[in-house]
C-alpha cells in the first residue's frame, strides 16, 4: 500500500509492475487473509495503524480479485483502465507530436512493439505489449531463467520509452504539460 502509493505519484508505469506482482503474490498465498497477514503485512516495520490500513488494503485487493474473477489469471479492471488510459495518452503524443523527444524514443522501440503484437495478439494496445513484456522479463529474473543479449537490448528499449512516458503522464496528471 505504502510502495503502491508512492509509484503511482512518481512513475504509473512501475505502479502497474508493481500492482501485477502484488496480484500474482496475493495468487500465490490462494487469496487467503491469515497467510498474507502472517507472511507480509507481519513483516511491515509500521505501528499497529499502518499494519491495519496494510491489511485493510490487501483484504479490498482480495476481495476485488473475488468479485473480478481473476483468482487465477487477469488483471484488475482499474489497472486494465488504466493501462488503456496511458496508451490513449501515448497516442495523443504521438498524434501531436508535442514531444519530439518522446516521439524518436518510441521510434526506437516501435519495431519491438509490432513484434510483440505477434507474439501476444490477445495484448489490447502498445503499452499494454510494453507493460506485459518488463513483467515477463521480470518474472524470468526472479525466476533465474537465462535471458539473452537480444532480450536484455529489448527490455532496456522498452524500458526507456515506458520510462519517458510515464514521466510525461506524470507532468500531464500535474498539470505541468498539456497539448
Amino acid at each position: 500500500m505504502l510502495v503502491a502509493k508512492q509509484k503511482r505519484k512518481e512513475n504509473i508505469a512501475e505502479y502497474i509492475l508493481y500492482l501485477y506482482q502484488i496480484e500474482d503474490m496475493i495468487r500465490a498465498f490462494k487469496l487467503d487473509m491469515k497467510l498474507i497477514e502472517e507472511r507480509l503485512v507481519a513483516n511491515y516495520k509500521a505501528d499497529d495503524k499502518t499494519k491495519a490500513a496494510i491489511t485493510d488494503w490487501y483484504a479490498n485487493l482480495v476481495l476485488m480479485m473475488d468479485k473480478e474473477k481473476i483468482r487465477e489469471k487477469g488483471h484488475f479492471q482499474f489497472l486494465t483502465n488504466l493501462v488503456s488510459d496511458v496508451n490513449d495518452f501515448h497516442l495523443k503524443l504521438m498524434e501531436t507530436s508535442k514531444d519530439g523527444m518522446y516521439v524518436q524514443t518510441y521510434k526506437t522501440v516501435a519495431g519491438l512493439v509490432s513484434e510483440l503484437k505477434e507474439k501476444n495478439p490477445e495484448a489490447k494496445n502498445d503499452v499494454d505489449l510494453g507493460i506485459t513484456a518488463v513483467y515477463g522479463f521480470l518474472l524470468l529474473k526472479m525466476q533465474q531463467k537465462d535471458i539473452s543479449i537480444d532480450t536484455l537490448e529489448a527490455i532496456k528499449r522498452i524500458s526507456k520509452w515506458l520510462g519517458d512516458l510515464s514521466k510525461l503522464y506524470r507532468d500531464f496528471e500535474n498539470g505541468d504539460f498539456d497539448f
